[in-house]
Protein backbone atom coordinates (compact mmCIF):
# COMPACT_ATOMS: atom_id res chain seq x y z
CA UNK A 1 0.00 0.00 0.00
CA UNK A 2 1.69 3.47 -0.86
CA UNK A 3 1.52 5.55 1.93
CA UNK A 4 -0.23 9.13 1.85
CA UNK A 5 2.51 11.49 1.64
CA UNK A 6 0.84 14.71 1.60
CA UNK A 7 -1.46 13.62 4.41
CA UNK A 8 0.50 12.79 6.80
CA UNK A 9 3.72 14.49 5.75
CA UNK A 10 3.33 18.14 4.71
CA UNK A 11 6.20 19.43 4.60
CA UNK A 12 7.79 17.12 2.59
CA UNK A 13 5.97 18.74 -0.59
CA UNK A 14 8.56 21.49 0.17
CA UNK A 15 11.30 18.80 -0.21
CA UNK A 16 9.97 16.98 -3.46
CA UNK A 17 9.45 20.43 -5.31
CA UNK A 18 13.34 20.91 -4.25
CA UNK A 19 14.28 17.78 -5.58
CA UNK A 20 12.93 18.20 -8.85
CA UNK A 21 14.63 21.38 -9.26
CA UNK A 22 17.63 20.29 -8.74
CA UNK A 23 16.98 17.17 -11.54
CA UNK A 24 15.68 19.67 -13.60
CA UNK A 25 18.90 21.91 -13.56
CA UNK A 26 20.92 18.47 -14.00
CA UNK A 27 22.82 18.98 -10.42
CA UNK A 28 25.99 20.35 -12.45
CA UNK A 29 27.18 21.08 -8.40
CA UNK A 30 27.60 17.55 -8.41
CA UNK A 31 31.27 17.20 -9.68
CA UNK A 32 34.04 14.64 -9.92
CA UNK A 33 36.67 15.61 -7.42
CA UNK A 34 39.69 17.46 -9.24
CA UNK A 35 42.92 18.54 -7.64
CA UNK A 36 43.53 22.30 -8.54
CA UNK A 37 44.78 22.74 -12.22
CA UNK A 38 48.32 24.04 -12.16
CA UNK A 39 49.99 23.62 -15.36
CA UNK A 40 53.89 24.42 -15.55
CA UNK A 41 53.64 24.69 -19.32
CA UNK A 42 52.36 26.69 -21.92
CA UNK A 43 49.11 26.42 -23.55
CA UNK A 44 50.88 25.40 -26.87
CA UNK A 45 52.44 22.36 -25.31
CA UNK A 46 49.24 20.61 -24.27
CA UNK A 47 47.67 21.78 -27.49
CA UNK A 48 50.28 19.82 -28.98
CA UNK A 49 49.83 17.12 -26.98
CA UNK A 50 46.75 16.58 -27.03
CA UNK A 51 46.35 17.08 -30.84
CA UNK A 52 48.69 13.77 -31.07
CA UNK A 53 46.31 11.87 -29.13
CA UNK A 54 47.33 12.14 -25.14
CA UNK A 55 44.20 11.85 -23.29
CA UNK A 56 45.19 13.36 -20.19
CA UNK A 57 46.21 16.35 -22.37
CA UNK A 58 42.82 16.41 -23.70
CA UNK A 59 41.15 16.18 -20.55
CA UNK A 60 43.29 18.97 -19.24
CA UNK A 61 42.41 21.30 -21.90
CA UNK A 62 38.78 20.29 -21.49
CA UNK A 63 39.05 21.95 -17.81
CA UNK A 64 41.83 24.70 -19.49
CA UNK A 65 39.00 26.50 -21.22
CA UNK A 66 35.38 25.06 -19.20
CA UNK A 67 37.29 26.72 -15.92
CA UNK A 68 39.28 30.06 -17.47
CA UNK A 69 42.84 29.04 -16.36
CA UNK A 70 44.90 31.24 -17.63
CA UNK A 71 42.38 31.69 -20.91
CA UNK A 72 39.29 33.05 -21.38
CA UNK A 73 36.80 30.69 -20.96
CA UNK A 74 35.19 29.00 -23.47
CA UNK A 75 32.79 26.08 -23.22
CA UNK A 76 32.72 25.36 -26.96
CA UNK A 77 36.46 24.02 -27.17
CA UNK A 78 35.66 22.82 -23.56
CA UNK A 79 33.14 20.51 -25.23
CA UNK A 80 35.56 19.71 -27.86
CA UNK A 81 38.33 18.50 -25.94
CA UNK A 82 36.25 16.49 -23.46
CA UNK A 83 35.11 14.77 -25.99
CA UNK A 84 38.16 13.78 -27.79
CA UNK A 85 39.52 12.62 -24.12
CA UNK A 86 35.85 10.83 -23.72
CA UNK A 87 35.80 9.11 -26.58
CA UNK A 88 39.15 7.85 -25.19
CA UNK A 89 37.61 6.14 -22.42
CA UNK A 90 38.19 8.96 -20.11
CA UNK A 91 35.92 8.72 -17.14
CA UNK A 92 36.23 12.48 -16.01
CA UNK A 93 35.89 13.97 -19.50
CA UNK A 94 33.11 11.70 -19.57
CA UNK A 95 31.37 13.37 -16.89
CA UNK A 96 32.57 16.56 -17.82
CA UNK A 97 31.23 16.25 -21.46
CA UNK A 98 27.70 15.18 -19.69
CA UNK A 99 27.28 17.73 -17.45
CA UNK A 100 27.83 20.42 -20.71
CA UNK A 101 26.01 18.63 -22.68
CA UNK A 102 22.96 18.20 -20.28
CA UNK A 103 23.09 22.14 -19.28
CA UNK A 104 23.13 23.53 -22.80
CA UNK A 105 27.04 24.77 -22.05
CA UNK A 106 29.25 25.32 -24.98
CA UNK A 107 26.18 24.45 -27.76
CA UNK A 108 22.66 23.08 -28.20
CA UNK A 109 21.33 20.95 -24.74
CA UNK A 110 21.60 17.14 -25.35
CA UNK A 111 19.92 14.82 -22.77
CA UNK A 112 20.17 12.06 -24.80
CA UNK A 113 24.05 12.32 -25.41
CA UNK A 114 24.26 13.11 -21.75
CA UNK A 115 22.63 10.73 -20.13
CA UNK A 116 25.00 8.38 -22.53
CA UNK A 117 28.52 9.48 -21.12
CA UNK A 118 27.25 9.77 -17.32
CA UNK A 119 26.38 6.06 -18.15
CA UNK A 120 29.75 5.61 -19.41
CA UNK A 121 31.21 7.38 -16.30
CA UNK A 122 28.92 5.42 -13.91
CA UNK A 123 30.71 2.37 -14.93
CA UNK A 124 33.46 3.27 -14.08
CA UNK A 125 32.27 3.85 -10.28
CA UNK A 126 32.27 7.87 -10.74
CA UNK A 127 29.91 8.56 -7.70
CA UNK A 128 28.74 11.99 -9.01
CA UNK A 129 28.29 10.44 -12.27
CA UNK A 130 25.80 7.54 -10.92
CA UNK A 131 24.31 10.38 -8.82
CA UNK A 132 23.25 12.93 -12.36
CA UNK A 133 22.27 9.10 -14.05
CA UNK A 134 19.73 8.60 -11.43
CA UNK A 135 18.58 11.78 -11.68
CA UNK A 136 17.58 11.28 -15.00
CA UNK A 137 16.27 7.92 -14.61
CA UNK A 138 13.96 8.83 -12.35
CA UNK A 139 12.67 11.75 -14.04
CA UNK A 140 13.28 10.02 -17.50
CA UNK A 141 15.51 12.83 -18.98
CA UNK A 142 16.81 11.60 -21.91
CA UNK A 143 16.36 8.41 -20.84
CA UNK A 144 12.79 6.45 -20.24
CA UNK A 145 12.17 6.84 -16.73
CA UNK A 146 13.32 3.93 -14.49
CA UNK A 147 13.13 3.96 -11.03
CA UNK A 148 14.48 0.97 -10.29
CA UNK A 149 17.57 1.78 -11.96
CA UNK A 150 17.71 5.34 -10.48
CA UNK A 151 17.29 3.22 -7.06
CA UNK A 152 20.32 1.74 -7.42
CA UNK A 153 22.62 3.94 -8.51
CA UNK A 154 21.04 6.28 -5.90
CA UNK A 155 21.98 4.05 -3.38
CA UNK A 156 25.55 3.59 -4.80
CA UNK A 157 26.18 7.20 -5.15
CA UNK A 158 24.69 7.73 -1.48
CA UNK A 159 27.04 4.69 -0.35
CA UNK A 160 29.55 7.07 -1.70
CA UNK A 161 28.84 9.87 0.35
CA UNK A 162 27.01 12.07 -1.79
CA UNK A 163 23.72 13.68 0.34
CA UNK A 164 21.45 14.15 -2.25
CA UNK A 165 21.17 10.69 -4.00
CA UNK A 166 20.26 9.61 0.18
CA UNK A 167 17.45 12.35 -0.52
CA UNK A 168 16.32 10.33 -3.99
CA UNK A 169 16.61 7.30 -2.40
CA UNK A 170 14.35 8.11 0.33
CA UNK A 171 11.90 9.63 -1.71
CA UNK A 172 11.45 6.84 -3.93
CA UNK A 173 11.23 4.73 -0.86
CA UNK A 174 8.70 6.92 1.07
CA UNK A 175 6.61 6.88 -2.54
CA UNK A 176 7.30 3.18 -3.31
CA UNK A 177 8.83 4.08 -7.07
CA UNK A 178 11.28 1.20 -7.96
CA UNK A 179 11.20 -0.42 -4.32
CA UNK A 180 8.80 -1.25 -2.17
CA UNK A 181 7.42 1.42 0.18
CA UNK A 182 9.27 1.43 3.22
CA UNK A 183 9.00 4.65 5.58
CA UNK A 184 11.27 3.29 7.81
CA UNK A 185 13.84 3.04 5.22
CA UNK A 186 12.89 6.24 3.76
CA UNK A 187 13.23 7.83 7.15
CA UNK A 188 16.94 6.44 7.39
CA UNK A 189 18.07 7.29 4.15
CA UNK A 190 16.94 10.79 4.38
CA UNK A 191 18.56 11.06 8.10
CA UNK A 192 21.88 10.40 6.46
CA UNK A 193 21.05 13.36 3.67
CA UNK A 194 19.89 15.81 6.26
CA UNK A 195 23.17 14.63 8.12
CA UNK A 196 25.15 15.35 4.84
CA UNK A 197 23.41 19.03 4.78
CA UNK A 198 20.88 18.39 1.90
CA UNK A 199 18.21 21.63 1.86
CA UNK A 200 15.12 20.47 3.08
CA UNK A 201 15.50 16.78 4.26
CA UNK A 202 16.05 17.68 7.65
CA UNK A 203 12.26 18.82 7.95
CA UNK A 204 10.84 15.48 5.99
CA UNK A 205 12.87 13.77 8.30
CA UNK A 206 11.23 15.20 11.44
CA UNK A 207 7.52 15.05 10.00
CA UNK A 208 8.39 11.61 9.19
CA UNK A 209 10.13 10.38 12.83
CA UNK A 210 6.58 12.02 14.43
CA UNK A 211 4.59 9.31 13.08
CA UNK A 212 6.93 6.29 13.86
CA UNK A 213 5.55 3.82 16.46
CA UNK A 214 7.83 2.41 19.03
CA UNK A 215 8.54 -0.58 17.06
CA UNK A 216 9.32 1.61 13.81
CA UNK A 217 11.64 3.97 15.86
CA UNK A 218 13.74 0.57 17.21
CA UNK A 219 14.29 -0.49 13.45
CA UNK A 220 15.08 2.55 12.31
CA UNK A 221 18.02 3.46 15.02
CA UNK A 222 19.13 -0.35 13.42
CA UNK A 223 18.84 0.87 9.83
CA UNK A 224 20.76 3.97 10.54
CA UNK A 225 23.51 1.85 12.12
CA UNK A 226 23.61 -0.39 9.66
CA UNK A 227 23.93 2.21 6.97
CA UNK A 228 26.69 3.97 8.86
CA UNK A 229 24.96 7.02 9.78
Amino acid sequence: MRWPISAAVPRSLVFVAFLAAALSSAASECRANEPPLDFGRDLRWFEKVAELGNVEAQYRLGLIFEQGIKVPRDAKKARYWYRRAAEQNHGAAQFRLATLLQNGIGGLADPVGAAQWYRAAADKGLAPARYNLALMLDRGLGVEADPYAAALLYELAARNGIGSAAAGLGLLYLEGRGVAADRVLALAWLTIAADSGVSGAAAVRDDLLATLNEAERARLAAEIKALGG
